[in-house]
Protein backbone atom coordinates (compact mmCIF):
# COMPACT_ATOMS: atom_id res chain seq x y z
CA UNK A 1 0.00 0.00 0.00
CA UNK A 2 1.25 3.75 -0.34
CA UNK A 3 1.18 6.24 1.96
CA UNK A 4 -0.43 9.34 0.81
CA UNK A 5 2.60 11.23 -0.36
CA UNK A 6 3.74 8.43 -1.85
CA UNK A 7 0.45 7.81 -3.84
CA UNK A 8 0.25 11.96 -4.97
CA UNK A 9 4.17 11.37 -6.46
CA UNK A 10 3.05 8.05 -8.26
CA UNK A 11 -0.12 9.92 -9.27
CA UNK A 12 1.48 12.75 -10.53
CA UNK A 13 4.96 10.43 -12.75
CA UNK A 14 1.92 8.38 -14.24
CA UNK A 15 0.91 8.70 -17.75
CA UNK A 16 -2.25 10.97 -18.30
CA UNK A 17 -2.34 8.93 -21.88
CA UNK A 18 -4.33 5.86 -20.28
CA UNK A 19 -7.41 4.77 -22.28
CA UNK A 20 -10.61 4.88 -21.43
CA UNK A 21 -12.97 1.87 -20.73
CA UNK A 22 -14.96 1.53 -24.06
CA UNK A 23 -18.75 2.27 -24.33
CA UNK A 24 -19.55 -0.73 -24.93
CA UNK A 25 -17.58 -2.43 -22.01
CA UNK A 26 -19.63 -5.21 -20.53
CA UNK A 27 -18.77 -7.81 -17.40
CA UNK A 28 -17.05 -10.96 -18.50
CA UNK A 29 -18.55 -14.22 -16.25
CA UNK A 30 -17.37 -14.22 -12.70
CA UNK A 31 -14.12 -16.21 -11.77
CA UNK A 32 -16.54 -17.75 -9.01
CA UNK A 33 -19.31 -19.60 -8.59
CA UNK A 34 -20.98 -17.82 -5.74
CA UNK A 35 -23.00 -15.08 -7.22
CA UNK A 36 -26.69 -15.35 -6.61
CA UNK A 37 -29.23 -14.08 -4.31
CA UNK A 38 -29.20 -16.86 -1.55
CA UNK A 39 -29.87 -14.87 1.84
CA UNK A 40 -26.56 -14.02 3.31
CA UNK A 41 -26.21 -14.82 7.15
CA UNK A 42 -25.77 -12.34 9.90
CA UNK A 43 -21.73 -12.76 11.10
CA UNK A 44 -22.48 -9.58 12.98
CA UNK A 45 -24.58 -6.81 13.61
CA UNK A 46 -24.44 -2.96 13.71
CA UNK A 47 -22.47 -1.32 16.71
CA UNK A 48 -20.97 -4.55 17.80
CA UNK A 49 -17.26 -4.54 18.79
CA UNK A 50 -15.39 -6.07 15.59
CA UNK A 51 -11.96 -6.27 14.52
CA UNK A 52 -11.19 -6.62 11.03
CA UNK A 53 -7.36 -6.67 9.34
CA UNK A 54 -5.94 -5.82 6.46
CA UNK A 55 -4.95 -9.17 4.95
CA UNK A 56 -2.23 -9.20 2.36
CA UNK A 57 -1.62 -12.94 0.23
CA UNK A 58 0.24 -11.88 -2.85
CA UNK A 59 3.35 -13.49 -1.29
CA UNK A 60 4.57 -16.79 -3.27
CA UNK A 61 8.19 -18.46 -2.38
CA UNK A 62 8.32 -20.93 -5.46
CA UNK A 63 8.16 -18.14 -7.95
CA UNK A 64 9.29 -15.60 -5.35
CA UNK A 65 6.58 -13.13 -6.16
CA UNK A 66 6.69 -10.36 -3.32
CA UNK A 67 9.27 -12.18 -1.67
CA UNK A 68 12.44 -11.29 -4.14
CA UNK A 69 12.56 -7.84 -6.23
CA UNK A 70 13.46 -7.84 -9.60
CA UNK A 71 17.01 -7.14 -8.82
CA UNK A 72 17.76 -10.00 -6.80
CA UNK A 73 17.22 -8.15 -3.11
CA UNK A 74 14.91 -9.24 -0.34
CA UNK A 75 11.37 -7.30 -1.16
CA UNK A 76 10.41 -7.68 2.98
CA UNK A 77 11.30 -5.66 5.76
CA UNK A 78 10.14 -7.93 8.07
CA UNK A 79 9.51 -11.63 7.71
CA UNK A 80 7.83 -14.24 8.10
CA UNK A 81 8.42 -17.45 10.69
CA UNK A 82 9.66 -19.16 7.90
CA UNK A 83 9.62 -19.07 3.90
CA UNK A 84 8.65 -22.68 3.98
CA UNK A 85 4.83 -22.88 2.57
CA UNK A 86 4.69 -18.63 2.43
CA UNK A 87 2.59 -18.69 -0.75
CA UNK A 88 -1.01 -17.68 -1.31
CA UNK A 89 -1.63 -21.24 -2.92
CA UNK A 90 -1.43 -22.88 0.22
CA UNK A 91 -4.16 -24.00 2.59
CA UNK A 92 -1.55 -25.25 5.12
CA UNK A 93 -0.42 -20.95 5.28
CA UNK A 94 -3.73 -19.61 5.48
CA UNK A 95 -4.66 -21.92 7.88
CA UNK A 96 -2.01 -20.64 10.31
CA UNK A 97 -2.82 -17.02 9.50
CA UNK A 98 -6.50 -17.74 10.51
CA UNK A 99 -5.25 -19.31 13.22
CA UNK A 100 -3.09 -17.00 14.86
CA UNK A 101 -5.84 -14.02 14.51
CA UNK A 102 -8.11 -16.11 16.69
CA UNK A 103 -5.42 -16.17 18.89
CA UNK A 104 -5.05 -12.41 18.20
CA UNK A 105 -8.44 -11.71 19.00
CA UNK A 106 -9.66 -10.72 15.04
CA UNK A 107 -13.18 -10.67 14.01
CA UNK A 108 -12.49 -10.51 10.43
CA UNK A 109 -9.66 -10.85 7.62
CA UNK A 110 -9.66 -8.44 4.78
CA UNK A 111 -8.11 -9.90 1.81
CA UNK A 112 -6.16 -7.25 0.03
CA UNK A 113 -7.97 -7.64 -3.77
CA UNK A 114 -5.98 -6.81 -6.37
CA UNK A 115 -8.19 -8.48 -8.94
CA UNK A 116 -9.81 -6.77 -11.79
CA UNK A 117 -12.94 -7.87 -14.33
CA UNK A 118 -10.78 -9.05 -16.71
CA UNK A 119 -10.09 -12.86 -18.10
CA UNK A 120 -6.67 -11.81 -16.84
CA UNK A 121 -5.74 -14.53 -14.56
CA UNK A 122 -4.84 -13.15 -11.13
CA UNK A 123 -3.14 -14.48 -7.80
CA UNK A 124 -5.96 -12.50 -6.14
CA UNK A 125 -8.86 -14.72 -7.64
CA UNK A 126 -6.46 -18.11 -7.34
CA UNK A 127 -5.58 -16.95 -3.57
CA UNK A 128 -8.93 -16.75 -2.62
CA UNK A 129 -10.25 -20.73 -2.46
CA UNK A 130 -7.37 -21.54 -0.87
CA UNK A 131 -7.94 -19.45 1.70
CA UNK A 132 -11.53 -20.21 1.83
CA UNK A 133 -10.48 -23.76 2.31
CA UNK A 134 -8.24 -23.30 5.34
CA UNK A 135 -11.66 -21.68 6.85
CA UNK A 136 -13.45 -24.69 6.33
CA UNK A 137 -11.19 -27.08 8.08
CA UNK A 138 -10.93 -24.50 10.89
CA UNK A 139 -14.74 -24.59 11.19
CA UNK A 140 -14.48 -28.38 10.84
CA UNK A 141 -12.32 -28.82 13.78
CA UNK A 142 -15.41 -26.49 15.85
CA UNK A 143 -13.02 -23.38 15.79
CA UNK A 144 -14.36 -19.96 14.76
CA UNK A 145 -12.02 -17.93 12.41
CA UNK A 146 -12.46 -14.85 11.41
CA UNK A 147 -15.25 -14.14 9.22
CA UNK A 148 -14.04 -12.81 5.41
CA UNK A 149 -14.79 -9.39 4.20
CA UNK A 150 -12.98 -7.48 1.13
CA UNK A 151 -10.17 -4.81 1.13
CA UNK A 152 -10.93 -3.10 -2.09
CA UNK A 153 -7.50 -1.84 -3.69
CA UNK A 154 -8.55 0.80 -5.96
CA UNK A 155 -5.58 1.11 -7.05
CA UNK A 156 -6.39 -1.04 -9.67
CA UNK A 157 -8.49 1.63 -10.79
CA UNK A 158 -5.50 2.95 -12.63
CA UNK A 159 -2.88 -0.05 -12.71
CA UNK A 160 -4.83 -3.01 -14.51
CA UNK A 161 -3.97 -4.88 -17.64
CA UNK A 162 -6.52 -2.88 -20.12
CA UNK A 163 -4.29 -0.04 -19.39
CA UNK A 164 -7.22 1.85 -18.43
CA UNK A 165 -7.45 4.69 -16.32
CA UNK A 166 -10.91 4.00 -14.81
CA UNK A 167 -13.46 6.89 -15.07
CA UNK A 168 -16.30 6.15 -12.54
CA UNK A 169 -18.20 9.02 -13.96
CA UNK A 170 -19.47 6.65 -16.38
CA UNK A 171 -21.37 3.81 -16.50
CA UNK A 172 -18.85 1.50 -18.01
CA UNK A 173 -16.56 2.70 -15.41
CA UNK A 174 -19.23 1.81 -12.38
CA UNK A 175 -19.88 -1.62 -14.24
CA UNK A 176 -15.67 -2.13 -13.39
CA UNK A 177 -16.08 -0.93 -10.22
CA UNK A 178 -18.74 -3.07 -9.29
CA UNK A 179 -17.65 -6.34 -11.37
CA UNK A 180 -14.16 -5.98 -9.20
CA UNK A 181 -16.09 -6.23 -6.02
CA UNK A 182 -18.62 -9.05 -7.49
CA UNK A 183 -15.59 -11.43 -8.21
CA UNK A 184 -14.18 -11.30 -5.13
CA UNK A 185 -17.38 -12.56 -3.28
CA UNK A 186 -17.87 -15.03 -5.98
CA UNK A 187 -15.44 -16.43 -4.92
CA UNK A 188 -16.76 -16.31 -1.16
CA UNK A 189 -19.31 -18.64 -0.19
CA UNK A 190 -21.56 -16.77 1.83
CA UNK A 191 -21.44 -18.97 4.72
CA UNK A 192 -17.80 -17.21 5.05
CA UNK A 193 -18.48 -13.82 4.62
CA UNK A 194 -18.08 -11.09 7.01
CA UNK A 195 -21.41 -9.40 7.20
CA UNK A 196 -23.07 -6.65 8.57
CA UNK A 197 -26.74 -7.23 9.23
CA UNK A 198 -26.47 -9.20 6.42
CA UNK A 199 -24.59 -6.81 4.62
CA UNK A 200 -20.69 -8.15 3.40
CA UNK A 201 -17.73 -5.72 4.65
CA UNK A 202 -15.77 -4.09 2.01
CA UNK A 203 -13.48 -1.40 3.01
CA UNK A 204 -12.24 0.73 0.26
CA UNK A 205 -8.89 2.37 -0.94
CA UNK A 206 -8.00 5.84 -1.99
CA UNK A 207 -10.23 7.54 -4.56
CA UNK A 208 -7.42 9.48 -6.31
CA UNK A 209 -6.87 6.56 -8.36
CA UNK A 210 -9.81 6.58 -10.70
CA UNK A 211 -9.93 9.12 -13.17
CA UNK A 212 -13.30 10.64 -12.02
CA UNK A 213 -15.74 9.65 -9.01
CA UNK A 214 -19.47 11.65 -8.47
CA UNK A 215 -22.19 10.81 -5.78
CA UNK A 216 -23.54 8.67 -8.26
CA UNK A 217 -21.33 5.58 -7.90
CA UNK A 218 -22.42 4.05 -4.53
CA UNK A 219 -26.08 3.64 -5.12
CA UNK A 220 -25.42 2.54 -8.56
CA UNK A 221 -23.12 -0.15 -7.02
CA UNK A 222 -25.28 -1.12 -4.34
CA UNK A 223 -28.10 -1.37 -7.12
CA UNK A 224 -25.98 -3.54 -9.10
CA UNK A 225 -25.01 -6.00 -6.08
CA UNK A 226 -28.21 -6.45 -4.71
CA UNK A 227 -29.10 -7.60 -8.24
CA UNK A 228 -26.85 -10.64 -8.14
CA UNK A 229 -26.55 -11.32 -4.65
CA UNK A 230 -29.70 -10.12 -2.91
CA UNK A 231 -28.12 -8.14 -0.31
CA UNK A 232 -27.02 -4.69 -0.12
CA UNK A 233 -23.13 -3.89 1.22
CA UNK A 234 -21.80 -2.51 4.16
CA UNK A 235 -19.05 0.52 2.42
CA UNK A 236 -16.48 2.14 4.64
CA UNK A 237 -14.73 4.38 2.50
CA UNK A 238 -11.49 6.35 2.78
CA UNK A 239 -11.52 9.67 3.64
CA UNK A 240 -12.04 11.65 -0.23
CA UNK A 241 -14.72 9.21 -1.75
CA UNK A 242 -17.91 11.36 -2.67
CA UNK A 243 -21.17 10.40 -1.34
CA UNK A 244 -22.90 8.51 1.32
CA UNK A 245 -20.93 4.98 2.90
CA UNK A 246 -22.30 3.17 6.11
CA UNK A 247 -18.64 4.27 7.54
CA UNK A 248 -15.71 6.12 7.22
CA UNK A 249 -11.97 5.27 7.97
CA UNK A 250 -8.48 6.39 6.86
CA UNK A 251 -5.59 4.65 5.44
CA UNK A 252 -2.53 5.62 7.79
CA UNK A 253 -2.98 4.09 11.24
CA UNK A 254 0.69 2.17 10.89
CA UNK A 255 1.54 5.76 10.90
CA UNK A 256 -0.64 7.45 13.45
CA UNK A 257 -3.89 6.47 15.36
CA UNK A 258 -6.80 7.31 13.02
CA UNK A 259 -9.84 7.42 15.20
CA UNK A 260 -12.61 8.41 12.73
CA UNK A 261 -15.51 6.49 12.70
CA UNK A 262 -13.96 3.42 12.08
CA UNK A 263 -10.70 3.30 14.43
CA UNK A 264 -7.70 3.11 12.72
CA UNK A 265 -4.39 1.41 14.45
CA UNK A 266 -1.09 0.00 13.28
CA UNK A 267 2.16 -1.23 15.46
CA UNK A 268 4.64 1.40 13.08
CA UNK A 269 6.05 1.50 9.34
CA UNK A 270 8.91 1.10 7.84
CA UNK A 271 9.62 0.62 4.41
CA UNK A 272 13.22 0.64 3.87
CA UNK A 273 12.89 -2.81 1.37
CA UNK A 274 10.85 -0.91 -1.04
CA UNK A 275 12.68 0.05 -3.95
CA UNK A 276 12.40 3.85 -4.90
CA UNK A 277 11.31 5.55 -1.86
CA UNK A 278 11.53 8.35 0.17
CA UNK A 279 13.00 6.79 3.48
CA UNK A 280 10.13 6.84 6.14
CA UNK A 281 9.74 5.21 9.53
CA UNK A 282 7.34 5.24 12.22
CA UNK A 283 9.32 3.52 14.78
CA UNK A 284 7.36 1.03 16.90
CA UNK A 285 9.67 1.55 19.71
CA UNK A 286 9.00 -1.45 21.54
CA UNK A 287 5.37 -1.82 21.01
CA UNK A 288 4.67 1.38 22.52
CA UNK A 289 3.49 2.82 19.77
CA UNK A 290 0.94 0.32 19.10
CA UNK A 291 0.19 0.35 22.66
CA UNK A 292 -0.35 4.27 22.26
CA UNK A 293 -3.49 3.66 19.76
CA UNK A 294 -5.04 1.32 21.45
CA UNK A 295 -4.82 3.46 24.62
CA UNK A 296 -6.35 6.17 22.56
CA UNK A 297 -9.38 4.22 21.42
CA UNK A 298 -10.19 2.50 24.70
CA UNK A 299 -9.73 5.86 26.59
CA UNK A 300 -13.15 7.01 24.54
CA UNK A 301 -16.16 5.92 26.26
CA UNK A 302 -17.23 2.72 25.32
CA UNK A 303 -20.83 4.32 23.51
CA UNK A 304 -18.74 6.92 21.96
CA UNK A 305 -15.89 5.04 20.98
CA UNK A 306 -15.90 3.47 17.24
CA UNK A 307 -17.63 0.19 17.24
CA UNK A 308 -15.18 -1.14 13.97
CA UNK A 309 -11.27 -1.38 14.40
CA UNK A 310 -9.19 -1.64 11.51
CA UNK A 311 -5.68 -3.26 12.45
CA UNK A 312 -3.16 -1.89 9.45
CA UNK A 313 -1.68 -4.45 8.65
CA UNK A 314 -2.06 -8.35 9.49
CA UNK A 315 1.14 -9.04 7.51
CA UNK A 316 2.25 -6.15 5.17
CA UNK A 317 5.93 -7.06 4.83
CA UNK A 318 7.14 -4.62 2.30
CA UNK A 319 5.83 -1.93 4.45
CA UNK A 320 6.75 -3.32 8.25
CA UNK A 321 3.36 -2.41 9.52
CA UNK A 322 2.18 -6.27 10.38
CA UNK A 323 0.95 -8.06 14.06
CA UNK A 324 1.46 -11.10 12.51
CA UNK A 325 4.34 -13.40 14.23
CA UNK A 326 7.86 -12.10 12.75
CA UNK A 327 11.59 -13.41 12.77
CA UNK A 328 11.76 -9.81 13.90
CA UNK A 329 9.36 -9.40 16.56
CA UNK A 330 8.44 -13.22 17.24
CA UNK A 331 4.66 -12.86 18.67
CA UNK A 332 4.60 -9.58 20.29
CA UNK A 333 2.29 -7.68 18.51
CA UNK A 334 -0.18 -11.02 18.32
CA UNK A 335 -0.42 -11.13 21.85
CA UNK A 336 -0.37 -7.35 22.17
CA UNK A 337 -3.51 -7.72 19.96
CA UNK A 338 -5.07 -9.59 21.61
CA UNK A 339 -4.93 -7.66 25.14
CA UNK A 340 -6.28 -4.82 24.09
CA UNK A 341 -8.78 -6.45 21.46
CA UNK A 342 -10.84 -8.74 24.53
CA UNK A 343 -11.05 -4.96 26.57
CA UNK A 344 -12.83 -3.67 23.23
CA UNK A 345 -15.37 -6.62 22.54
CA UNK A 346 -15.67 -6.10 26.88
CA UNK A 347 -16.97 -2.63 25.90
CA UNK A 348 -14.16 -2.07 28.94
CA UNK A 349 -11.89 0.52 29.28
CA UNK A 350 -8.13 -0.16 30.07
CA UNK A 351 -6.80 -1.19 33.50
CA UNK A 352 -4.41 1.05 35.34
CA UNK A 353 -1.96 -1.95 34.69
CA UNK A 354 -1.99 -1.92 31.26
CA UNK A 355 -2.26 1.67 30.36
CA UNK A 356 0.96 3.33 29.27
CA UNK A 357 3.07 5.28 31.79
CA UNK A 358 3.01 8.82 30.80
CA UNK A 359 7.07 9.95 29.75
CA UNK A 360 7.81 12.55 31.96
CA UNK A 361 9.80 14.41 29.28
CA UNK A 362 10.95 14.67 26.39
CA UNK A 363 13.76 17.15 24.17
CA UNK A 364 15.86 17.66 20.79
CA UNK A 365 19.27 19.25 19.97
CA UNK A 366 20.11 19.63 16.40
CA UNK A 367 22.38 16.39 17.03
CA UNK A 368 19.93 14.52 19.07
CA UNK A 369 15.87 14.10 18.86
CA UNK A 370 14.22 12.65 21.78
CA UNK A 371 10.46 12.43 20.85
CA UNK A 372 10.67 16.20 19.99
CA UNK A 373 12.01 17.05 16.29
CA UNK A 374 11.44 20.33 14.33
CA UNK A 375 9.39 20.64 11.83
CA UNK A 376 11.04 22.13 8.76
CA UNK A 377 9.15 22.64 5.21
CA UNK A 378 11.03 24.20 2.33
CA UNK A 379 7.52 26.09 1.46
CA UNK A 380 6.10 26.64 4.45
CA UNK A 381 6.73 29.49 7.11
CA UNK A 382 9.35 27.88 9.24
CA UNK A 383 12.33 27.88 7.27
CA UNK A 384 15.69 27.33 9.47
CA UNK A 385 19.10 26.01 9.21
CA UNK A 386 21.75 23.56 11.27
CA UNK A 387 24.80 26.13 12.32
CA UNK A 388 27.35 25.89 14.73
CA UNK A 389 27.36 29.07 17.07
CA UNK A 390 30.13 29.16 19.96
CA UNK A 391 31.35 25.85 19.26
CA UNK A 392 27.61 23.94 19.30
CA UNK A 393 25.08 23.24 16.96
CA UNK A 394 21.66 25.02 16.72
CA UNK A 395 18.39 26.23 14.93
CA UNK A 396 19.02 29.52 13.15
CA UNK A 397 15.88 30.92 11.24
CA UNK A 398 15.86 32.53 7.88
CA UNK A 399 13.56 34.28 6.28
CA UNK A 400 9.80 33.26 4.84
CA UNK A 401 7.54 34.79 1.85
CA UNK A 402 4.72 34.41 3.95
CA UNK A 403 5.37 37.11 6.43
CA UNK A 404 7.74 38.77 8.75
CA UNK A 405 8.13 36.48 11.60
CA UNK A 406 10.63 34.18 11.98
CA UNK A 407 9.39 31.08 13.34
CA UNK A 408 10.74 27.84 14.47
CA UNK A 409 8.29 24.96 14.48
CA UNK A 410 8.41 21.74 16.87
CA UNK A 411 6.39 18.62 16.93
CA UNK A 412 5.88 15.78 20.08
CA UNK A 413 5.84 12.27 19.26
CA UNK A 414 2.90 10.65 19.73
CA UNK A 415 3.48 8.73 22.24
CA UNK A 416 4.31 11.96 24.70
CA UNK A 417 0.74 13.51 23.98
CA UNK A 418 -1.52 13.48 21.30
CA UNK A 419 -4.73 15.38 21.20
CA UNK A 420 -4.94 15.85 25.17
CA UNK A 421 -5.32 18.73 27.45
CA UNK A 422 -3.22 18.72 30.30
CA UNK A 423 -0.25 21.56 31.39
CA UNK A 424 3.34 21.13 30.37
CA UNK A 425 6.52 23.65 30.41
CA UNK A 426 8.80 23.94 27.74
CA UNK A 427 12.37 25.10 27.86
CA UNK A 428 14.25 26.55 25.41
CA UNK A 429 18.12 27.30 25.28
CA UNK A 430 18.17 30.59 23.14
CA UNK A 431 21.18 32.29 22.02
CA UNK A 432 20.50 36.17 23.43
CA UNK A 433 21.09 38.17 20.19
CA UNK A 434 19.90 40.84 18.23
CA UNK A 435 16.24 42.41 18.71
CA UNK A 436 13.16 41.35 19.21
CA UNK A 437 11.31 38.53 21.56
CA UNK A 438 11.15 35.40 22.13
CA UNK A 439 7.70 34.00 22.45
CA UNK A 440 5.64 30.18 22.16
CA UNK A 441 2.81 30.01 20.49
CA UNK A 442 0.54 25.94 21.39
CA UNK A 443 -1.88 24.13 19.66
CA UNK A 444 -4.31 24.23 22.89
CA UNK A 445 -7.45 22.81 24.37
CA UNK A 446 -7.99 26.04 26.49
CA UNK A 447 -11.81 26.18 26.59
CA UNK A 448 -11.37 30.27 27.05
CA UNK A 449 -10.57 30.64 23.26
CA UNK A 450 -11.06 29.20 19.98
CA UNK A 451 -10.39 29.12 15.91
CA UNK A 452 -6.56 30.39 15.41
CA UNK A 453 -6.30 31.60 18.77
CA UNK A 454 -6.28 28.29 20.10
CA UNK A 455 -4.22 26.52 17.54
CA UNK A 456 -1.65 29.24 18.31
CA UNK A 457 -2.10 30.05 21.91
CA UNK A 458 0.24 32.42 23.15
CA UNK A 459 2.41 31.02 26.45
CA UNK A 460 4.18 34.08 26.87
CA UNK A 461 7.47 35.65 25.49
CA UNK A 462 11.13 36.68 26.78
CA UNK A 463 12.83 39.99 25.51
CA UNK A 464 16.14 39.71 23.55
CA UNK A 465 18.92 42.08 25.00
CA UNK A 466 21.44 41.62 22.73
CA UNK A 467 24.03 40.20 25.34
CA UNK A 468 25.67 37.62 22.64
CA UNK A 469 24.73 34.87 25.77
CA UNK A 470 22.89 31.54 25.78
CA UNK A 471 19.93 31.54 28.37
CA UNK A 472 16.79 29.69 29.09
CA UNK A 473 13.29 30.89 29.15
CA UNK A 474 10.64 28.78 30.62
CA UNK A 475 7.04 28.87 29.12
CA UNK A 476 3.86 27.10 30.96
CA UNK A 477 1.38 26.06 28.82
CA UNK A 478 -2.04 24.97 31.04
CA UNK A 479 -4.21 23.27 28.55
CA UNK A 480 -1.34 21.70 25.83
CA UNK A 481 -3.76 20.04 22.92
CA UNK A 482 -0.64 19.03 20.81
CA UNK A 483 -2.92 17.76 18.16
CA UNK A 484 -0.66 18.91 14.90
CA UNK A 485 -3.01 22.29 14.47
CA UNK A 486 -0.25 24.56 14.33
CA UNK A 487 0.45 24.35 10.51
CA UNK A 488 1.02 20.89 10.82
CA UNK A 489 2.86 20.80 14.40
CA UNK A 490 2.42 21.25 18.15
CA UNK A 491 4.05 24.43 18.63
CA UNK A 492 6.26 27.09 17.47
CA UNK A 493 8.78 29.57 18.25
CA UNK A 494 8.69 33.12 17.25
CA UNK A 495 10.59 36.47 16.78
CA UNK A 496 8.67 38.85 15.05
CA UNK A 497 11.43 41.20 14.49
CA UNK A 498 14.21 39.09 13.80
CA UNK A 499 16.40 35.98 14.09
CA UNK A 500 16.20 33.30 16.44
CA UNK A 501 18.96 30.94 17.60
CA UNK A 502 17.88 27.50 19.50
CA UNK A 503 20.01 25.09 20.95
CA UNK A 504 17.61 22.80 23.01
CA UNK A 505 14.18 22.75 23.98
CA UNK A 506 12.48 20.08 26.45
CA UNK A 507 9.21 19.54 27.35
CA UNK A 508 8.40 18.18 30.68
CA UNK A 509 4.90 17.16 32.77
CA UNK A 510 4.96 18.59 36.02
CA UNK A 511 5.97 16.28 38.84
CA UNK A 512 2.45 16.46 40.39
CA UNK A 513 -0.42 17.73 37.83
Amino acid sequence: MLTRCLLLLLLLTTSANAADLPPDFVLPEPPGSYVSKTIEPTAFHLNQPLIATSYFYWYDSTTKAHVIDHDGTDALTDHPPTLEGFSYKNVDWHTRQLEDMIAAGIDVALPVYWGEPTKVVQWSNEGLPPLIAARERLLAQGKRPPAIGMFYDTSTLRHNSRGAHVDLTTPQGRLWFYGTIRDCFSLIPPRHRATVDGRPLVLLYASAFAKDVDQQLFPAVREMFRNDFGADLFLVKMRGWPGEADSEYQWGGALNPQILDTAGIGPGYDHSAVPGRTPLVRTRDDGRFYQFGWQKLLDLEPDKRPWLVHIETWNEFHEGTEVCETKEYGRLYLELTRRFADVFHRREKLDAADRLPPIPSIAATPDDTQRLRPVIHPDGDGLAEVVEVKGVQAWQTRPNRHSANCYLYFDADYTFLFDGDEPLSVIVEYLDAGSGQLGLQYDSADPAVEGIAQRFRQAGSEPLNDSGQWREARFDLPHARFAGRSNGADFRLVNPAGDLTVRRVRISRPENP
